[in-house]
């Protein structure tokens, strides 16, 4: 079980670090679009499994058109346009006027405050989330569908994943070997407070390493960690962390409602793509703001 997820893990990780590093921005907004639609659609099938009524089409196409404005439009080019500050909450109405105007005209929907919500939830929790990962991988892009040729924004993506994905290993680790003290056992019951000590310690590990190789190769991240002190690195690399673990918790707490293990079956002892995500989910978010405060 461990080895499996081990190599599993580490054929993810690869394939994601090349598609980053190598492949166009386009490619790599294809993959970022694929992966969640992935997730979005194994949500709704979770909710589905339950009983839940969703408006599983729309909200995916939703999640597409979400993710496809963010990547046309990175904030400094929002900046330049007159109605940049509204587009979003432009889009996010006319989403949501859709969804109702669709629930209303379906005679068979027999709840619609419940197809309502989840679908809603899809989009929020899942494509509006996971834009973020755009947004910092687009860090000081100018133009229109650029992610800037020097990938400052993709290391900082990377970083992110780095840290929060060295801190899942670390907790499976440490809580595999000594954990006793179940953290939260009627959502998670394998998850420790051993474990989530173990991780913290390697997400912050992590982030004082990824620093260290950012200061090493000058301008590898644009400024962003070189310019601030190793004690803040310490301490985002701990709040990455912890943002991780919720995330975790969050799609847990799915899973137990949808009475489900895993999103789905797609990797060997690594469940579906949402199972693989989900520590991810909101960490990206974190990050923006981050740069957004140091900028």
């Amino acid at each position: 079980m461990l080895i499996r997820r081990i190599c599993a893990g580490l054929a993810v990780a690869t394939f994601w670090i090349l598609t980053m590093c190598y492949l166009p921005s386009i490619v790599i907004f294809a993959v970022l679009l694929a992966m969640s639609v992935a997730c979005q659609r194994e949500f709704y099938g979770m909710m589905k499994q339950r009983g839940a009524e969703v408006e599983d089409h729309l909200g995916v196409a939703a999640g597409l058109i979400w993710l496809a404005l963010v990547y046309i439009y990175p904030p400094e080019v929002l900046k330049t346009m007159k109605w940049g500050g509204e587009l979003g909450a432009l889009t996010i109405g006319l989403f949501v006027f859709l969804l109702l105007a669709r629930v209303m005209f379906n005679s068979k929907v027999k709840n619609p405050v419940e197809r309502v919500g989840v679908t809603l939830l899809g989009f929020f929790y899942l494509p509006f989330m996971l834009s973020y990962f755009i947004r910092v991988a687009q860090w000081g892009a100018l133009k229109s569908c650029e992610i800037p040729a020097c990938r400052t924004g993709i290391f900082l993506a990377a970083f992110v994943a780095v840290v929060v994905k060295l801190g899942d290993v670390g907790a499976f680790g440490v809580g595999i070997s000594c954990g006793k003290h179940k953290m939260c056992p009627s959502i998670s019951p394998k998850k420790s407070w051993e474990g989530l000590a173990g991780g913290m310690i390697a997400s912050v590990l992590a982030s004082i390493a990824m620093a260290a190789v950012a200061r090493r190769y000058e301008c590898i991240s644009g400024g962003v960690l070189e310019s601030v002190s190793m004690l803040t690195v310490a301490a985002l690399g701990l709040v990455l962390g912890l943002t991780g673990v919720i995330g975790d918790l969050f799609e847990s707490m799915f899973k137990r409602s949808a009475e489900i293990k895993d999103s789905a079956g797609l990797l060997p002892g690594m469940g579906g793509i949402l199972d693989m995500f989900d520590s991810l989910i909101f960490t990206p978010a974190v990050m923006y703001w981050f740069l957004i405060w140091t900028s």
